[in-house]
């Protein structure tokens, strides 16, 4: 069973209409099949708890709820993944206690159902038990399982587990952690290939940034380094100036954050200060070890690596870093020992008059052949921009017109608030139309604001449904794509898709990436593409666009796709490459 969620609004505005298998369903016309009418009930009984204060959205397979009984800070934790199960924890910044119950189990069902709860992954304050208390909602309607109240702890870690003995693989699990957010206490080793060692792990050996003993052995009364002179590349002075000098046998730096595991991560970033070299980078997440391999760290100069606690609040509020917990990591790289070679003079004179005789020859052949070349490519790219700019110049006040005639509608039904509404909504998107000027990209974050304006300022004509959705988890917002890519397909899908359907029409925008490639989607539920949909000069000039487009981006390819599917026209547009 699928089905997607309804918005706040919707179900305000219209509380008989629900979305089952992406379809919009009106439960007092349509005859209801036994599927529809199982989860119809259960979409209620959820809505109702969640009027009760329990938290069940996107809590596993929406069988565990829990709630709360004092005010407290709610921040998401990791997920905790097994084999096509992926179960929720929550981190609780306060002293509450915590509430569980199975919506899914009843007084009927029960015996087909084992829960137990684990307290900080030690104890079973619970063993393996079928539920045997259940309640009632406040409107009488509908009987869940009871599974207890669990008092605040500090340092507490409580996680619950259910499933269906019956159908194994109907499990869900929650993770509840009463413990302070702390920072990362980081301990570091070198990693480097070692002949010395060529069985185990391949030669690889680990040695400590900072050696708390010395490697050294006493012979006739003095100590001696035991270190041969090529792997004596720990310079330290002491914990706190961390030094290392470069060497072909290095190959990575290993961070164990030693108080990890826990239900958050840590985001790790990189400051260098190096020969040639100033920048900041982020280099991921982790909650456990992070592996820095050489290429970041091999030119001389200064490093800093930063471990910062990252948590998100309860329901895709913002995240949050908390830099006064960030845990910073200073050392230091220093150039590589001296290799000296001797060579006679003669040689000397020798191999580097060849060497100057050979590069002359090939710079002058190279450089005669580069300059035709780039003439060539010049005159080309100078060519496709000029018509890339020619069709952005027509999309533009093809999409102004199209906004004048939606106002001039309004006025003519004497509608004078929505056209004053829908006014300002189109002064603001021609400021931003007029504002990117010719840029050509731009990020997704504000194409999709664009579009959202769009959007809202069409609704308040025709009355249809929508949502914008480009997973901000899995998609980087500040990623650059060509502007205006989507606007005109959207535009396309209410003025020939769902204009005519009022509320009953719906669009739907999402962003998603596969792999490398970015796929931009645009679905409405109307009757599909007409031949004048299909002949507008709108997707005409966004067909010549994208054909422009793969012109100039050559390592990347565009392609547009127009169909039906989920009773309604779907528009996708890859990305390939572009990430």
């Amino acid at each position: 069973m699928t089905a997607q969620a309804q918005t706040g609004q919707w179900r305000h505005l219209y509380p008989h209409i629900v979305i089952f298998k992406e379809k919009a369903i009106d439960t007092t016309k349509t005859p209801l099949t036994p599927e529809m009418r199982g989860y119809f009930i259960r979409f209620e009984r959820i809505k109702q708890l969640s009027h009760e204060h329990f938290l069940l959205n996107d809590m596993g397979v929406q069988n565990l709820g829990v709630r709360f009984d004092k005010k407290s800070e709610l921040y998401e934790g990791l997920r905790d993944k097994i084999p096509d199960q992926d179960f929720t924890s929550i981190l609780i910044d306060g002293k509450a206690s915590v509430e569980f119950i199975a919506q899914e189990v009843n007084a009927h069902n029960a015996n087909n159902y084992l829960y137990r709860v684990i307290q900080n992954n030690e104890r079973e304050l619970v063993g393996w038990t079928k539920p045997s208390q259940f309640k009632t909602t406040a409107d009488g309607k509908y009987q869940y399982a009871w599974l207890g109240k669990f008092a605040y702890q500090p340092e507490q870690i409580l996680r619950v587990e259910i499933y269906n003995t019956q159908k194994y693989n109907e499990q869900d699990a929650v993770t509840i952690d009463w413990r302070k957010v702390v920072a990362a206490k980081v301990s570091a080793t070198v990693d480097y290939w070692s002949r010395g060692f060529p069985i185990a792990d391949n030669g690889a050996v680990s040695r400590p940034f900072y050696p708390m003993e010395k490697y050294t052995a006493l012979v006739k009364g003095k100590e001696v380094p035991i270190i041969p002179p090529a792997l004596d590349f720990i310079k330290s002075i002491s914990s706190k100036d961390l030094r290392l000098r470069f060497a072909d046998s290095l190959q990575k730096m290993t961070f164990v954050i030693d108080n990890g595991q826990r239900i958050y991560n840590y985001k790790v970033s990189l400051k260098r200060n190096a020969t040639g070299l100033k920048d900041s980078i982020n280099l991921g997440e982790s909650n456990s070890s992070f592996e820095l391999y050489k290429e970041f760290w091999k030119t001389p100069g200064k490093y800093q690596i930063t471990f910062t606690p990252k948590i998100h609040r309860h329901g895709g509020e913002p995240i949050y870093l908390l830099r006064n917990l960030a845990t910073s990591i200073s050392f230091t790289v220093l150039p590589p020992a001296d290799r000296r070679y001797v060579v006679s003079v003669t040689w000397l004179v020798i191999i580097v008059a060849s060497v100057l005789l050979i590069a002359a020859l090939v710079i002058v052949y190279y450089r005669s052949r580069q300059k035709h070349i780039l003439l060539q490519q010049a005159q080309s790219k100078e060519i496709i921009n000029l018509q890339l700019g020619s069709v952005r110049a027509q999309l533009n006040p093809h999409f102004i017109f199209n906004a004048l005639a939606g106002i001039q509608n309004l006025v003519n039904k004497n509608e004078m608030e929505k056209a004053n509404k829908y006014l300002v909504r189109f002064a603001r998107i021609t400021r931003n139309v007029l504002d990117e000027g010719n840029k050509e990209l731009t990020s997704i974050q504000h194409e999709t604001d664009l579009l959202k304006d769009y959007l809202e300022m069409e609704q308040m004509r025709f009355g249809f449904a929508f949502s914008i959705n480009t997973n901000a988890a899995a998609v980087d917002q500040q990623v650059e794509i060509p502007a205006m890519l989507l606007q005109p397909f959207v535009e396309n899908a209410v003025k020939h898709g769902i204009s005519a359907m009022k509320d009953a029409g719906m669009i739907r925008v999402d962003v998603v990436k596969n792999d490398n490639t970015l796929l931009l989607t645009v679905w409405d539920n109307g009757n599909g593409f007409e031949a004048a949909a299909t002949t507008g000069m709108g997707i005409k000039l966004c067909e010549k666009r994208i054909q422009l487009l793969n012109s100039i981006y050559k390592n990347t390819t565009i392609l547009l796709h127009k169909g039906r599917e989920n009773n309604g026209t779907l528009i996708t547009i890859e990305l390939k490459n572009w990430l």
